[in-house]
């Protein structure tokens, strides 16, 4: 996605679709909100319904990267008026504009991203603010445009005249966000949502079915119906590898299939028709549910015979629930992955004397094993210190130790650092290791090993205040004997004026002795030059 001014073509035709997301300049109401190209007047009215009346701020980003709609909850949420946001770029709502380009960027590779983000507001205040993006296909084209949700992290109260209650397919879209927000409760949301999606389209049956890794099995998890249809609810299908209906090669490869054993549809073959039967449905609609990229099952809606078969707005709005569906399950699926090898990380790490901790993009901490506990204590600090914000547990910390963790974060590269703390009425040297841990591409953690290096940083001190003693006294000494050389010289000249052999004999012989003692001290001046060197070099 560019994320730059966009420029209409001729005549106020809208922009050719050259991939991304679809660009959006057709007008729905009045205003000048905007709606992908593509979708009919019908699907125009209820995805305006679905936007507006979304529990949750909400709206749509076309090819540009620019906002077409956006709903009352999320003009609100951020401040603006609707004529000020609509044709906005949408990374100006990220307080830095390169976060924003980098979230997006995220969800059109991914197919969706999530988390909390630093969020500015038309006045320049900023908030925290929970942000789930997802890509859905544009129907009728090849784009995709990307539909933003948030809440606002810190709980702000929402203004009188936001969303009320919902009603429809619409309705059953808008509502499932929050279902989703605690993770241990995903599953009675999928059936939740799986009942009110189905009720709302007009479905006998709603499931969702997953492939084994081979996919040689289909299995279905969750499952809403009718009374009087006969659950399938822990059913597996068998599949041949080798030989997979034509409804389940065009799932697995991303597309959304419609099964109508009553169009006559020539492709069907016996056991496709034998598939609709044993389901006793008539129409079945499959889209491709996908997790890290990559499709694992699908969601699935069936009408009985004669009920008629799904249209294009249906289509259209139970696609974007099922990309609700796979965020929950996406992120229920990394927690899970976490916490299964939490108790061997802490092990590990509870073995390390260095204080070590492991926090998230968002600086929350994850791990810390017993050295930091003990520091903590130390400190007269909390020691319950998981799940709660770096900066909060060590509040000393200046503002210069997040910008090196967001600068981990953003270069994906390690980064090592002398850091003096001022601790009560002493300073405390700590050494810090950042080093960054990947998931699918992307920096999702940092591990930071602090140690104390104030006594090394002491000792190195005296080291360098001996050592610079040693070569004063050296140089001293390479003085002195310069100053007893020269008397000995006048000595001997003196010596030369005495008429006694004898006596003058005597005086040379022990200005002699003397020379060789001081050219002794010479050499052995030399060596411990050498000597203070080497240490100098390797202690």
């Amino acid at each position: 996605m560019d994320l730059h001014t966009a420029e209409e073509s001729g005549a106020g035709e809208p922009p050719v679709q050259q991939g991304g997301v679809q660009d959006c300049r057709r007008e729905y109401d009045p205003v000048t909100s905007r709606v992908p190209a593509g979708i009919s007047d019908v699907a125009a009215l209820l995805l305006q319904q679905v936007v507006e009346t979304s529990l949750s701020g909400t709206c749509i980003v076309d090819r540009e990267g620019r906002i077409a709609v956006a709903n009352d909850a999320l003009l609100a949420l951020w401040r603006y008026d609707r004529d000020t946001a609509v044709g906005m770029p949408v990374d100006l709502l990220w307080s830095s504009r390169r976060e924003g380009a980098d979230c997006i960027g995220s969800a059109l590779t991914a197919g969706r991203w999530s988390g909390t983000i630093d969020a500015r507001r038309s006045d320049s205040s900023r908030f925290d603010v929970r942000v789930s993006i997802g890509a859905a296909p544009c129907p009728g084209t090849d784009g995709v445009w990307l539909v933003l949700s948030c809440a606002d992290a810190d709980g702000e109260e929402r203004p009188m005249g936001a969303p009320g209650r919902q009603s429809g397919l619409a309705g059953a879209v808008a509502a499932m966000p929050s279902r989703f927000t605690d993770p241990a409760q995903i599953d009675p949301a999928i059936d939740a949502s799986l009942e009110s999606l189905g009720r709302a389209c007009g479905a006998s049956r709603s499931s969702l079915s997953l492939f084994n890794e081979s996919r040689t099995l289909l299995g279905t998890t969750h499952e809403w119906c009718v009374p009087g249809v006969k659950p399938h609810r822990g059913d597996f299908q068998k599949l041949l590898a080798d030989d997979l209906p034509w409804w389940a090669v065009q799932v697995l490869q991303g597309e959304t299939v419609l099964v109508d054993g009553t169009s006559g549809d020539v492709r069907l073959r016996r056991e496709e028709r034998d598939f609709l039967k044993r389901q006793e449905a008539g129409t079945v609609l499959m889209i491709p549910l996908r997790l890290n990229g990559a499709v694992v099952g699908y969601v699935g809606f069936e009408r009985g015979v004669g009920s008629g078969r799904f249209g294009g707005e249906d289509v259209a709005l139970l696609s974007a629930a099922v990309q609700i569906v796979a965020g929950a399950l996406d992120r229920k699926q990394s927690e899970y992955i976490f916490r299964e090898s939490e108790g061997l990380y802490q092990i590990v790490l509870d073995a390390i004397t260095d204080a070590v901790i492991v926090v998230d993009t968002h600086l929350a901490l994850l791990l810390a094993n017993d050295a930091f506990i003990a520091w903590c204590e130390e400190l007269g600090l909390a020691t319950d210190v998981v799940g709660r914000d770096l900066f909060s547990v060590l509040p000393f910390l200046p503002p210069a130790a997040r910008q090196q963790y967001e600068r981990v974060i953003r270069t994906g590269r390690p980064l090592t650092s002398d850091r003096p703390i001022r601790l009560s009425e002493r300073t405390v040297i700590l050494r810090e290791t950042l080093i960054p841990i990947f998931e699918n591409g992307e920096v999702a953690r940092v591990i930071n090993i602090s140690r104390d290096i104030t006594a090394q940083r002491e000792v190195e001190e005296l080291k360098s205040r001996a050592y610079g003693q040693i070569e004063r006294n050296m140089e001293q000494f390479a003085l002195l004997a310069d100053h007893i050389r020269n008397p000995l010289q006048a000595i001997v000249g003196r010596a030369e004026l005495i008429d006694d052999a004898e006596a003058r004999e005597k005086i040379r012989q022990q200005v002699q002795r003397i020379n060789g003692i001081i050219d002794q001290l010479d050499g052995r001046w030399a060596e411990s030059r050498k000597l203070s060197m080497f240490w100098r070099r390797y202690s």
